[in-house]
């Protein structure tokens, strides 16, 4: 088709809700138009460009022996209650009853109905191994849509599932399509880093996902220049900068008015790798004491990976499950759960004193908190985040 008859609607301005930088080109360039919130049109341009990645992207999969096949967006309740996973995902999961008044919904991923299908279908370790992908329309009820096509309620999803015979097999097929992923980015342009990733709801023992950075991107990746090491801050180690080594003997210090890590270490002179923090939160099953250098800060979902749904103590509530009000709070003698970082296994440090205006220097593990019931986290469970040897990435 000649250009001149095609239908691309350019446009001199953009809405002003228009921030990333690919959802004004697209708009611009006449890609894309948008229906509501989170939800996109696809002109012709557009179009052909999903189409060519669409291509490239069975191209590689038809490669490693996979198989695409089409599913149904819209879903059986029953299915989805069989795997508890009904009530385990909340608002995002669009709900609906068909003629009937049987509860449906439609498909934010497929995992439910390709093991369905599985099930009936493969009848013997003869017919393994299976590996079935497909590229369909997924929907989310996305609570923030933005970003152009970065964050929708509507889009564009590539999914595969192998089924195989052993855990051998299995991680054949991981290996072959990691490498079908990067040959796609490549092909496609992108610049892009394979990270270990958090497998979330799907769940699994590893779990990888492909970051490409981008300025509109909401997630953080760190990645290690010297060893190669990468991973979402969700699940990245760290190597936190070791401090001088000390060897202080137990001392009370009056710390008069000062509770943050900021204001004692300004007070003693001291940097903040020196120092313990203890932040009590509120689980399902009680108060828990975690503790972090005072160079690090606690990561929020790396803790509820340990020990499930939290909140922060009141102060209220801080007094009355350790008997100290906050800031002055230190690991010793509590009768409650403590989760260490790793980054505290070694060393000496200060932390408060558990009694108002006074620090005390010389805590240690073995000594001061870890005969207490402490629970020290293991190498997959770290609650800290530091940016140490690391570099931290907006990606989408």
């Amino acid at each position: 088709m000649r250009y001149s008859n095609m239908f691309i609607p350019t446009l001199r301005d953009v809405p002003a809700d228009a921030e990333a930088v690919s959802h004004i080109l697209m708009l611009r360039a006449g890609f894309v138009r948008q229906l509501a919130a989170g939800l996109y049109i696809y002109l012709p341009l557009g179009w052909k460009v999903m189409n060519k990645i669409n291509a490239i992207i069975r191209e590689e999969m038809d490669t490693i022996g996979a198989q695409e096949i089409s599913m149904p967006v819209l879903h059986p309740a029953e299915i989805w209650q069989q795997t508890g996973r009904w009530d385990a995902i909340g608002d995002e999961m669009f709900r609906l009853k068909d003629r009937s008044g049987r509860d449906m919904c439609l498909g934010m991923t497929h995992e439910e109905i390709m093991t369905w299908l599985a099930s009936r279908e493969i009848r013997s370790y003869r017919d393994l191994p299976q590996v079935w992908y497909q590229i369909q329309t997924k929907l989310r009820d996305e609570a923030r849509p933005k970003s152009g096509i970065l964050r929708t309620r509507e889009f564009h999803m590539k999914e595969s599932y192998s089924f195989d015979v052993s855990e051998e097999a299995l991680e054949k097929n991981y290996r072959l399509h990691a490498d079908a992923y990067h040959r796609i980015y490549e092909r496609c342009g992108l610049r892009f880093f394979m990270v270990e990733s958090d497998p979330g709801m799907m769940g699994g023992a590893v779990s990888h996902e492909f970051m490409a950075p981008s300025a509109a991107g909401e997630d953080e990746v760190a990645i290690c220049k010297n060893c190669g090491y990468s991973a979402n801050v969700e699940l990245a180690l760290s190597s936190p900068l070791k401090s001088e080594p000390v060897d202080w003997q137990r001392e009370e210090v009056h710390t008069p008015e000062k509770r943050t890590i900021a204001e004692v270490s300004n007070f003693l002179k001291l940097p903040a790798s020196y120092f313990l923090k203890s932040i009590l939160v509120i689980t399902d099953k009680g108060p828990v004491l975690a503790l972090v250098r005072g160079d690090q800060e606690l990561h929020e979902k790396k803790l509820a990976n340990v020990i499930g749904n939290h909140r922060p103590a009141q102060k209220t509530e801080v007094k009355e499950a350790l008997g100290i009000e906050a800031g002055f709070i230190g690991p010793m003698g509590h009768q409650i759960r403590i989760v260490a970082d790793l980054s505290l296994k070694e060393g000496v440090y200060v932390s408060g004193a558990n009694k108002p205006h006074y620090h005390i220097k010389g805590i240690r593990a073995e000594e001061d908190f870890r005969r207490n019931g402490t629970t020290s986290t293991s190498q997959r469970k770290v609650i800290s985040a530091s940016s140490a040897e690391a570099l931290f990435m907006s990606s989408g």
